[in-house]
């Protein structure tokens, strides 16, 4: 495989990197914020306990078109490849060239993917000669690029304009950083909403504080495949793991972290992600209880990777994220005991969860909460203000949530 040049793999936590640990170009500004206000006040609304990232203005297009290599990985969808295709062929300021993979599609993809091509001069494609899921599908595509960047994006999706360029833009300032995520819109009834196109703020994390974060939070925040990354960093710890169907792309930014640095690109959207009934997320792994276990799956792997990490914090990491599981399970368990409808009751199945991968958390508040709400019985606690109150904090916390990541990615 080709080995890119850019990447700085950290080799010591004593590594200068502007007070961080992040290597910065020597004339960023930092303080001037024109357009990207908003991003810093929320900046200065960050939670306690969770690492805050260099904050910069986007600097300028680099003099070269860097190389970008985008796999599209298609099982039977060939019906959007074209749409998806031409957002990626359309993107400036890049040489990008684009392999699909169909994956032995059986609707006729293959045949759409052929057409597609023959008409492109920058677009390949393979066929697996047998259907081999998506993970091993997206793995033979990075086996086939060469690319200075790779891109991952599913064939019923597309790159909003510019998508490319600003990812690159941020790797290119930034040598340290491996992979750079943003935002993407949902795309319901083939209607695309308006994106945003100009980035406001860049945010860098040292890989090793994005990691820890990633635990205490015990969720993946890059919410699709609109992560660009080095094709150094794929060769440094490798693809995707078989064994991890459903939360393989977690596993992967957080075993990447453990090496590189990570970008966000603050206010601006890279991705329409299409919403429809044959999404994997919302058919085989919709129940929240199953994705409890998925994720539970990518701290395990992630945190046993032999990439250089030290054993002992890695440890340490892997009981901060139970913990962070735990607690999240109990929310959910007294959420659906309050809201879900009668005769449907799942708060056996989330103690046992939390439970197991912490077996303290049966004295916290929050397992105090859900055994409250159970003493009273259900019809009874939800009628009580006192508790009706609370879940209506929690559901303004979760909305703040929800827009504080769509700004600064946390």
């Amino acid at each position: 495989m080709m080995t890119g040049t850019n990447l700085s793999i950290r080799s010591s936590p004593a590594q200068e990197r502007g007070g961080r640990g992040i290597q910065r170009p020597p004339d960023v500004h930092v303080g001037t914020w024109g357009d990207g206000r908003l991003e810093v006040l929320i900046q200065q609304l960050w939670p306690t306990g969770y690492s805050r990232p260099v904050l910069t203005r986007p600097r300028g297009c680099t003099s070269a078109a860097p190389r970008v290599s985008v796999v599209v990985p298609c099982y039977n969808y060939g019906r959007y490849l074209e749409a998806c295709v031409d957002s990626v062929l359309g993107q400036p300021g890049v040489d990008v060239d684009v392999l699909i993979i169909d994956d032995a599609s059986p609707d006729g993809s293959g045949l759409m993917a052929e057409s597609v091509a023959a008409q492109r001069p920058r677009v390949r494609v393979l066929h697996n000669p047998v259907n081999r899921g998506h993970i091993a599908t997206y793995n033979i595509g990075f086996s086939h690029v060469d690319g200075d960047y790779v891109l991952l994006l599913s064939a019923d999706d597309m790159l909003t304009p510019g998508a490319l360029s600003r990812a690159v833009r941020l790797m290119e300032e930034f040598p340290s950083v491996g992979f750079v995520y943003g935002w993407s819109l949902d795309v319901i009834d083939d209607v695309l909403p308006v994106a945003r196109t100009k980035t406001l703020t860049w945010s860098v994390w040292d890989g090793k504080d994005w990691l820890e974060d990633n635990c205490r939070r015990a969720t993946n925040v890059i919410r699709s495949s609109d992560a660009v990354f080095r094709r150094s960093l794929l060769d440094r710890v490798g693809g995707y793991r078989e064994d991890l169907p459903h939360s393989g792309d977690h596993e992967w930014w957080l075993r990447a972290a453990q090496v590189a640095d990570v970008g966000r690109l603050g206010g601006v959207d890279q991705l329409y992600y299409r919403l429809h009934g044959s999404n994997m997320s919302r058919t085989q792994y919709a129940s929240a209880l199953a994705n409890l276990h998925e994720t539970r799956k990518a701290f395990d792997a992630a945190l046993s990777a032999d990439v250089g990490s030290d054993e002992e914090n890695l440890e340490r990491l892997r009981q901060i994220a139970y913990r962070a599981l735990a607690r999240k399970a109990l929310w959910l368990a007294v959420w659906e005991y309050m809201s879900s409808p009668d005769g449907v009751d799942n708060s056996p199945a989330y103690r046992e969860f939390a439970l197991s991968v912490f077996p303290g958390v049966a004295e916290t508040r929050w397992w105090r909460a859900l055994t409250r709400r159970e003493a009273v019985g259900r019809d009874r606690a939800r009628k009580m203000l006192a508790f009706r109150a609370r879940e209506r904090v929690r559901d303004l916390e979760g909305r703040f949530a929800w827009h504080r990541n769509r700004i600064v990615g946390v």
